[in-house]
């Protein structure tokens, strides 16, 4: 009777193989590397925060070959960083875009040093919706795993136990927990950056501080959020100066998403630019709405 157990360890060992061909060492800080994926031809995503470099950055591929990378941009906000590299042979990753992923499955992360690939074994702890992140970015879904991530390991792929990428590992996220940077995400970014060099920040041009909403006026207006972001300055010639904001207007919907902290706001605003959006504000104690053409931050 085959042992169990062996036969477990040899499937994990096996993955890690097949998906470490995809895998590159990252050479952007000292003392440690990081790791990349090869995300399609010619283009490596990393981990943005591994990168203390714009130039000189090379990386190790799999058959020891050392090439030199160029930075297309990156995105603290969701911590992903493009990298261009000519003569790229390493195989990439076959990503199953209807995969379906449970608190509880198992989550390797495979990353990769200068001398071998290294592996985590882990688990998704939980699962969430789009949501934006404490550097300013938005992912499409959030991917916590539940397992330990050395520094070289920051930017592996993280695949589950059929081999399917649920995405680039972070540690820089969240304090409590390593992330799954999930490849929608990636993808939405990868484009921005290899196309524009960054992620269009927009721009509404007023000074804005969040507080709680009274429950009075929650409860009487029908309002579906608690708290807003206090107009405390704006500029006459920005986006918001145009529109008619005045300081002491509450701000708490651009284009009928709510904005009811700055995290949420720069996310929304980074969606809208160049577009005219519908700005809905409390004045008075009463609901107002205006509307702006988001600038792009220069």
């Amino acid at each position: 009777m085959p042992n169990s157990l062996i036969s477990f360890s040899n499937e994990i060992a096996d993955l890690v193989d097949r998906t470490a061909a995809a895998v590159v060492a990252v050479h952007g800080r000292r003392r440690f590397n990081s790791s990349g994926i090869h995300w399609q031809p010619g283009v490596i995503v990393t981990a943005a925060h591994t990168l203390r470099t714009d130039e000189g950055i090379v990386i190790t591929t799999g058959s020891g070959e050392e090439l030199k990378a160029e930075l297309a941009g990156r995105d603290p906000g969701t911590d992903v960083a493009v990298l261009r590299v000519k003569d790229l042979n390493t195989p990439q990753l076959t990503r199953n875009r209807k995969a379906t992923y449970r608190p509880g499955d198992l989550a390797i992360a495979v990353g990769r040093n200068q001398q071998s690939p290294n592996a985590t074994l882990g688990v998704i702890s939980s699962l969430a919706g789009p949501s934006d992140t404490w550097r300013g970015g938005k992912l499409d879904q959030v991917i916590r795993l539940d397992l330990e991530l050395h520094p070289v390991a920051a930017g592996s792929a993280v695949v589950n136990a059929a081999g399917d990428l649920i995405g680039l590992a972070t540690p820089v996220l969240s304090r409590a927990s390593v992330f799954a940077v999930p490849a929608t995400t990636i993808d939405r970014v990868t484009q921005a950056l290899l196309t524009h060099g960054r992620l269009p920040q927009g721009y509404l041009g007023a000074g804005l501080y969040p507080i709680a909403l009274p429950e009075h006026l929650i409860k009487s207006l029908g309002l579906k959020v608690s708290e807003g972001l206090m107009t405390v300055s704006v500029d006459a010639d920005a986006p918001a100066g145009q529109a008619g904001q005045l300081i002491g207007d509450v701000l708490l919907e651009i284009d009928g998403q709510p904005v009811d902290r700055l995290e949420s706001l720069r996310s929304v605003l980074s969606e809208a630019v160049g577009k005219t959006v519908p700005v809905r504000i409390l004045r008075g104690g009463e609901l107002k709405e205006l509307t702006a053409t988001i600038a792009e931050r220069k």
